[in-house]
């Protein structure tokens, strides 16, 4: 019988090697001997393993029906219940690009091939009914379901429907935590569930995020229990409060964090709650540990039993998840199942020692996957978290704060990006001539670039030349279909509108043409935000006269200015001149379109003034003050520097100074070994391998960290004959030079902010040293230790600098030890008054003194920080050579330039998160400005009857194809619990009348990404008790709203609540 099992698996295996060979794209000859030497290698080591160890298995416990540790007065709670996961963790991006970890192309770099893993699963599962498997990144399964036959298809579709595939956290990708705005984990979270839904009709119930490098109370409130999950699982936490949890076994709890309104998540560590997400030491079989067979089955069992029974002593209960596998793991599947095999069937059957496996009387192991684990974990209390777990570090000099900022250039990219794409989807809403979006490009092309070493900027150069190539990609592909629909919708007569992508560089071919050439350009300004606004928007020009601007919705003139471009980052083709006109009032979710008109016989750019002459001539100067007012605010200029001194409003003013500098990067070539000095919590066997690592550990891609740990900031001081004073009626500039910075205070009428246009780099790194380019705000706020940063741009978390909230912080790091994750706003506040910094893309930030916020803006290092990723961030115009061995990576050219803004606003006492919160819809999404040349029908248009109330952000208006005329709609409010005193109450909103040409026939509601009904998910969610309350009841989501009473929507604070709408356009 043994010998039959054999011949049927040997011949198995014969037969799914020629279908690999089969199968394989683009490989050299000498790689598919490699892979063909491989799997006979595989096929015959199957033939000296007994089969018949397989048939012994026992499936893994049913725990929804209570079949283990219920009865309380029985032995069960003796057993250690050992819930072997395997899994793999494909990086969609890193150290080779999407495209090559797919096809397993550029193996120079490191030989991994996401296709063949996928293709070895899809064998090896079904030759033992009981193994199970857990896959995570939708991307790459997306991409290989659509690569199978017909047959395949079934053939995984049956593997999902038996339980032996499953899925945790379902994603396109694992995002990243640190940088990602809550959009955009939304959307790429979405498009992952949906394919899993449509396809296999599965539904994720545990979140997976085992790589990011800290992780946010977003993630566990919105993107894991609004998202439908029981459970979030990851692995990486800092090294300290690691410690102190493996030894209060408290690495798994209850996750309550920030304006959480769903109950909680269950969460838990991974990889033996050792720090990371691996199989156990001895057990990775497919890195060269020793696979289990027959002649070492039982010693092989004994070794697993006593990790076991230690990670056992780590938490509550008495099971555990064991994780078997690891990065791109699985490409010998059946080397890894058969080893498995085999020691699951040891741990069933022998007899272990007692005093082995003390506490327990017995072992008890099977095959699992992280949601059939989350429901063994239910009848425990756990410790109730609130904050959060940032910031990451796994030693004591290796602060993991330096990615917050790492590549702002494709951080903004992806910001933009995201912002487009809600924009792109609302205009969609227009066309019904398509059975698929056409926006797919842009949606998984954003979606892939929230991967944690995408938009983190942790990947190696040409894998982020890739990311930004497909943003690329897809914002080309968006612009031109956006700009069809529109032109439809405006009756343009064919002619598609235009919009400039390098607007940002002062390029757009467009308005640079027309105006040369003196023709009549007509501009749509379209508002993707859920109320009217006003704003002054810019037009790149070619020529220096007067310009005539008309709203031709009120057939009115609108006040415009022209400016010189002063072209800082040397921009080739770039406009010389830059049109501001104030845009009056756009519509919610709607257009108004504007004619611009050259006058040849009259120059009006606005000249400049010195800064000395202006302070000598300006009336308003007083003692060693300028002012410069917009009506609202005003800004304060130190006569003999030119640089802010002080901002005010008619309620508050604050003493703020600003300074430009940079940290040196630690490099152990150039700073020689520095000894950490802190040792005592880190697990012993730890200690000297992490003193070690922290005498060496260089700032790199992931780490931030200063040549010093207490290290003053290098200044840059402005070129005072630079500092130049551009004033106008609608728009007033100062603009400063530093050495390697460039910046304009920028004030518009009646804007309650202050506009800071930065232009960073090259960053000089002439002297061998890498450096942390920072904007640092001074004021006169008191706020002690105490500042405040935004999660995601959802929740404001709660800092103090030098301290965590859950244990004890020796701070051996000052600097970059207290620098956290800026998303999109941070603030300070005292009983006076309060100031807040709005940001355009993910940076670090902190506060490191009593009335202080600095912001990092750009980095670049010389050394690599030893994480994985194998070289410097240093990124260049010119590109950069091959990698070894047809090159050696040797950067092209100068240091990148960078642009971005931040916002001021200041508030009065205690008031720092409504101060933000008024600015940071916009930031988001600005106004988006398409152009023709050929005249349009119509002048406006809005999707909405009215616009929605101040605090509510339309967060989502999405086409469903899957189903007619049906639309994935999300409404957000965006104030949290006591943040404004009437902005923060609840909102009562009607879904019925809110879209203009749509009439609603049917609503329900859904889970955040759309993939079941709420009220479904409430009725199945598992309930936690903690020991600060009793165990759940029904949670506090709105299942009182009737799908008749859909006038009567209520958002509660920091609420996202998502529905599947059925409307009908009306013409």
């Amino acid at each position: 019988q043994v010998k039959q099992q054999v011949k049927r698996r040997v011949k198995q295996q014969v037969a799914h090697q020629e279908l690999l060979s089969t199968t394989m794209t683009k490989r050299t000859a000498p790689m598919r001997s490699f892979r063909q030497f491989m799997f006979q290698s595989v096929a015959l080591a199957l033939m000296f393993i007994p089969f018949d160890y397989a048939t012994t298995i026992t499936p893994a416990p049913n725990i929804e029906k209570n079949a283990i540790n219920k009865d309380k007065g029985g032995d069960n709670e003796n057993i250690l219940n050992i819930h072997l996961v395997p899994h793999t963790h494909d990086d969609v991006g890193w150290l080779k690009t999407y495209d090559q970890y797919y096809y397993g192309h550029n193996n120079t770099i490191t030989r991994s091939e996401v296709k063949i893993v996928l293709q070895t699963l899809l064998y090896s599962l079904p030759l033992n009914p009981e193994r199970k498997f857990t896959y995570v990144e939708m991307a790459w399964l997306h991409r290989f379901y659509n690569d199978l036959s017909p047959h395949e298809q079934e053939k995984m579709k049956k593997l999902v429907s038996s339980g032996q595939l499953s899925f945790a956290n379902g994603g396109y990708v694992m995002h990243d935590e640190a940088t990602t705005h809550f959009i955009a984990m939304i959307d790429q979270t979405t498009l992952g569930h949906t394919f899993l839904k449509e396809v296999f009709d599965f539904v994720p119930r545990s979140g997976w995020q085992i790589d990011p490098f800290g992780h946010s109370a977003t993630q566990a409130s919105l993107l894991s229990r609004r998202a439908g999950f029981d459970s979030l699982y990851f692995g990486r936490i800092d090294y300290r409060d690691q410690k102190l949890r493996i030894d209060s076994r408290e690495c798994e709890g209850v996750w309550k964090a920030g304006s959480d309104l769903y109950g909680g998540v269950f969460w838990g560590l991974t990889g033996s709650y050792d720090g990371n997400y691996g199989s156990p030491t001895g057990f990775d079989f497919e890195n060269g540990d020793e696979p289990v067979d027959e002649t070492n089955a039982v010693q092989r069992a004994e070794e697993f039993v006593r990790l076991a029974v230690e990670q056992g002593k780590r938490t509550k209960g008495n099971h555990v998840m064991t994780t078997m596998g690891s990065d791109f793991q699985y490409e010998n599947a059946f080397l890894n199942f058969a080893s498995l095999d085999i020691l699951i069937a040891t741990l069933q059957s022998h007899t272990f020692d007692p005093d082995m496996i003390h506490p327990y009387t017995s072992i008890r192991a099977f095959y699992s996957t992280p949601d059939i684990y989350t429901k063994s974990k239910a009848d425990q209390v756990w410790t109730e978290k609130s904050d959060d777990f940032f910031p990451y570090a796994d030693c004591p000099t290796c602060y993991w704060t330096g990615y917050f900022t790492s590549r702002p250039g494709l951080k903004r990219m992806d910001r933009f990006s995201s912002g487009f794409l809600q924009m792109s989807r609302q205009i969609e809403s227009f066309d019904f001539k398509y059975e698929k979006t056409k926006l797919r490009s842009l949606d998984e092309a954003s979606a892939i670039v929230q991967h944690h070493d995408g938009v983190s900027g942790t990947s190696k150069q040409h894998v982020a030349y890739d990311y930004a190539k497909l943003l690329s990609e897809g914002l080309h592909d968006a612009k031109d279909y956006v700009g069809d629909v529109l032109a439809e919708v405006l009756g343009g007569g064919g002619d598609k509108l235009e919009y400039c992508l390098n607007k940002n560089e002062t390029l757009c071919d467009i308005t640079q043409t027309a105006t040369a050439a003196n023709k009549t350009l007509y501009v749509v300004v379209y508002n993707a935000l859920g109320q009217g606004r006003q704003d002054v928007v810019s037009v790149p020009v070619s020529a220096d006269a007067t310009y005539q601007i008309t709203n031709l919705h009120t057939k009115t003139a609108m006040k415009s200015e022209l400016f010189p471009n002063k072209n800082p980052s040397k921009i080739k083709g770039a406009a010389p001149f830059v049109l501001y006109f104030d845009s009056g009032e756009v519509p919610a979710l709607g257009a108004v379109v504007y004619s611009i008109e050259r006058d040849n016989t009259k120059s009006a750019v606005v000249e400049p003034v010195s800064f000395d002459k202006y302070a000598r001539d300006n009336l308003r100067g007083t003692g060693n003050d300028i002012i410069l007012h917009n009506g609202v605010m005003k800004i304060h200029l130190d006569r003999n520097t030119g640089l802010m001194s002080a901002i005010s409003d008619k309620d508050n003013a604050i003493s703020l100074k600003q300074k430009w500098g940079y940290y040196t990067s630690f490099d152990e070539n150039v700073h020689g070994t520095v000894l950490a000095q802190e040792t005592s919590s880190m697990p012993q066997q730890q200690s000297r391998r992490q003193l070690r690592d922290s005498a060496t550990q260089n700032s790199g891609a992931y780490i931030f960290r200063p040549s010093e740990p207490n290290q003053m900031l290098s200044l840059l001081n402005p070129k005072n004959n630079d500092i130049l004073i551009y004033r106008g009626d609608l728009v007033t500039e100062v603009h400063t030079q530093y050495s390697f910075v460039n910046q304009i205070t920028r004030m518009m009428p009646e804007k309650k902010h202050v506009d800071i246009e930065y232009t960073v780099g090259p960053v000089p790194i002439d002297d061998g040293v890498g450096k942390e380019a920072v904007l640092h705000y001074q004021s006169s706020i008191k706020n002690d230790n105490l500042f405040y940063t935004d999660s995601n741009g959802r929740d404001f978390m709660k800092r103090q600098r030098n301290y965590r909230p859950t244990w004890k912080l020796n701070e051996t790091e000052p600097i970059a030890g207290n620098y956290y994750p800026v998303n999109t706003a941070i603030y300070i506040e005292d009983s006076n008054a309060s100031l807040g910094i709005l940001t355009d893309r993910s940076q670090g930030g902190t506060s490191p003194s009593s009335g202080s916020i600095e912001l990092m803006v750009h980095r670049r290092t010389v050394a690599d920080d030893k994480r994985g990723v194998g070289e410097p961030l240093n990124e260049t115009d010119g590109g950069m050579t091959h990698y070894p061995p047809y090159g050696d990576t040797t950067r092209i050219g100068q240091g990148i330039v960078i642009s971005g803004r931040h916002k001021i606003a200041i508030g009065q006492g205690n008031d720092g998160a409504a101060v933000c919160r008024q600015g940071m819809d916009g930031m988001f999404s600005p106004l988006y400005l398409f152009y023709s040349l050929s005249p349009l029908s119509k002048s406006s248009f809005s999707i909405l009857k009215s616009k929605l109330p101040s605090n509510i952000m339309l967060v989502t208006f999405q086409r469903v194809y899957s189903k007619e005329n049906t639309f994935l709609i999300r409404l957000a409010h965006q104030y949290g619990t006591n943040e404004h005193s009437e902005l923060s109450k609840p909102v009562i909103v009607n879904m019925v009348s809110m879209f203009e040409p749509f009439r609603i026939t049917s609503v329900i509601e859904k889970t955040l990404t759309g993939n079941q009904d709420l009220k479904e998910w409430e009725k199945s969610r598992v309930k936690w008790e903690t020991s600060n309350s009793d165990k759940e009841g029904a949670s506090d989501v709105h299942l009182s709203d009737s799908n008749e009473n859909w006038s009567q929507i209520e958002l509660n604070p920091l609420d996202v609540r998502t529905f599947e709408v059925v409307m009908s356009y009306m013409e």
